[in-house]
């Protein structure tokens, strides 16, 4: 399984066009949206079609600053955290600003921890759990100009918003 995993657009379309050229592109099967998607006065309803346009395949979180939501989503934004299953790994999908790497006492051995919030990417095994972020694709802290995250067979490819490789992080046990 192939998936596509960003956060915190805040608003800005151009990088958001970006990584869904690339998710069409990778052929990814699915698109974890870890949250913060608008920010007041930037390109809400452009965002709302690009995301619209690929409703059916997104899993999307609700953000610290996902509040002021403009009403023509397609989807549901899940609010605190959200387990799913991929390739027989427990994923745990939340925005950050409350669960996270701090705070995660549901979190077992072998289990993923993905989130956002901070804008700073992280591909992170530590005492047998993984902790994942995929940055921002808009408004990164990592000195770059955004970033983002392919996760493919067991592995977890953390990439600039131009495409460049910047770490990868293999699952291991299964």
């Amino acid at each position: 399984m192939k998936i596509l995993i960003i956060s915190d657009i805040h608003g800005y379309s151009k990088n958001l066009k970006k990584v869904l050229d690339i998710y069409r592109k990778e052929k990814c099967n699915f698109i974890f949206c870890l949250g913060d998607l608008f920010s007041p006065g930037w390109d809400y309803e452009e965002v709302e079609d690009l995301l619209n346009s690929v409703a059916s395949n997104i899993i999307c979180m609700r953000g610290n600053n996902d509040t002021l939501i403009y009403g023509r989503l397609r989807f549901n934004l899940i609010d605190d955290y959200f387990k799913v299953a991929v390739d027989n790994y427990n994923f745990y999908l939340t925005h950050g600003n409350k669960y996270n790497r701090s705070n995660h006492s549901f979190l077992k051995e072998n289990e993923v921890l993905i989130q956002g919030h901070t804008h700073r990417g992280l591909l992170l095994k530590e005492d047998n759990k993984y902790y994942i972020n995929p940055g921002s694709i808009s408004l990164s802290r990592d000195n770059t100009d955004g970033t983002y995250i392919i996760y493919d067979n067991h592995t977890f490819y953390l990439y600039d918003i131009d495409n460049n490789l910047i770490d990868a992080l293999k699952l291991e046990g299964d």
